[in-house]
């Protein structure tokens, strides 16, 4: 059989020591990356620590980093792996990130599961409402508007890669955040209004996330926790929840390109911070870097362009109002909605 190198980031806590080890195991067709370290911890060192459950890719307890990336190695398969190594070949599997290390393989997940606590990720029915003899029902073209925020498995991948979380911890994740849109957009809660309130005035929330779409990537579920925070935003500014920098931004951003065909930087960052006196502090932390532009005359630049040619910018607006009409998840029939959501896992 052929073998495989393993080049494994491990963690000492007793000697607070991280350092790397290489083990070669041989392998079968069709094993997987987890198979790999079971074989490597019951044969060559029993002192591997990792975790691991149900093996079907269902309780999400043996996510960790594989060459990189974070996934579920019950899921991943040897060969697949092997694939993606660099050019010596050797998979490297190591602990998810943004997470405490215990001990090899083993995080600390608490930080990560106390983010659905504040987003507040439980059914809020009517108060007073009378319990339902049975369950309380929902029609199932209504569930399959969020059905597929509802198949997270907890697992923390999302969050183990999100390039936000690694420099904000206050950031509640893409995990946190889709189970929060499963309940904004369940006509059964009674709360979506507060929901939607709460998710984009907090500090952490909706409009922190930098769509750099690493939590899709990573999701062996196919949640697609960014889609549903860009619909938690969508839905924010909607029930008139603007008052804070991410909403001003985005219609800044988008304003300024729909009337000029351009990005327009000279007024982002007022436009962006508003005019209020509170803004005041957040307008001079940025002019240190609005000196080094008009230093540059990149600023200048900016203000000699007058926006893109008079047809550019007739043809930039007909496609924000064609995006605007389009419908959006939580409009589309169960159909149409099985069809986008086939279609944006293919292109992951």
């Amino acid at each position: 059989m052929p073998q495989q190198t393993f080049r494994l980031q491990r963690y000492d806590p007793v000697d607070e020591r991280s350092y790397e080890q290489e083990f070669t195991t041989e392998v079968q067709p069709g094993q997987t990356v987890l198979d790999a370290l079971n074989d490597i911890r019951w044969d060559q060192d029993g002192t591997l620590s990792l975790r691991m459950s149900c093996r079907h890719a269902i309780c999400g307890s043996c996510a960790m980093k594989v060459n990189g990336s974070s996934m579920l190695a019950c899921k991943t398969q040897v060969s697949a792996a092997q694939s993606r190594a660099g050019a010596e070949g050797v998979i490297t599997v190591g602990p998810m990130g943004n997470q405490p290390v215990i001990k090899d393989l083993v995080v600390d997940m608490d930080g990560f599961m106390d983010k659905f606590e504040q987003a507040e990720t439980w059914l809020k029915p009517p108060e007073g409402q009378e319990p339902p003899t049975r369950e309380y029902r929902q029609l199932k073209d209504n569930f399959d508007h969020w059905a597929h925020a509802s198949t997270c498995i907890h697992c923390g991948a999302c969050y183990s890669d999100c390039t936000v979380t690694e420099v904000d911890d206050k950031f509640l994740g893409p995990a946190a955040l889709a189970k929060a849109y499963r309940f904004v957009m369940d006509d059964r809660d009674a709360t979506k209004e507060e929901r939607l309130k709460m998710l984009s005035g907090m500090e952490g929330g909706i409009w922190d996330c930098t769509r750099c779409n690493m939590c899709v990537q990573a999701c062996p579920k196919d949640v697609l926790p960014m889609d549903a925070i860009i619909e938690l935003r969508t839905a924010a500014i909607s029930a008139g929840y603007t008052n804070n920098n991410g909403s001003r931004h985005s219609k800044a951003f988008a304003g300024g390109v729909k009337k000029r065909g351009r990005l327009d930087e000279a007024t982002l960052v007022p436009l962006s911070l508003g005019f209020a006196p509170t803004a005041i502090p957040d307008v001079l932390s940025y002019l240190p870097g609005a000196i080094r532009l008009l230093k540059s005359r990149k600023l200048i630049e900016a203000a000699k362009r007058h926006g893109a040619p008079k047809q550019a910018r007739q043809e930039i607006k007909r496609l924000f109002e064609e995006v605007q009409d389009e419908k959006q998840h939580h409009d589309l029939d169960a159909e149409s909605f099985a069809a986008l959501h086939e279609e944006a896992n293919k292109t992951r």
